[in-house]
């Protein structure tokens, strides 16, 4: 079973200049469904779906296991604006 600190390892290890992970297990402890945050500059001048494909890359293993996911990704400058 994944565990939220399983998710948030694995992006911090695998995706560069990250800035901040915010994983959220929806399945109440069961590790079947997971909403992620990643903040880092590595998206800046992606669109949605190319930040999207390096989540889910460097997730591949652990996403065919779940049920459920959904990935925001945004850069530092973006993140800002939205927790002011």
């Amino acid at each position: 079973m994944l565990t939220e600190e399983d998710l948030r390892n694995k992006i911090s290890t695998t995706i560069p200049d990250i800035y901040n992970v915010i994983v959220t297990d929806l399945s109440y402890g069961c590790g079947q469904s997971f909403d992620v945050v990643v903040v880092s500059n590595i998206f800046q001048g992606k669109n949605k779906l190319q930040r999207s494909r390096l989540v889910n890359g460097a997730l591949k293993e652990e996403i065919q296991t779940i049920h459920a996911f959904s990935c925001k990704c945004y850069t530092e400058d973006e993140w800002a604006k939205i927790v002011i």
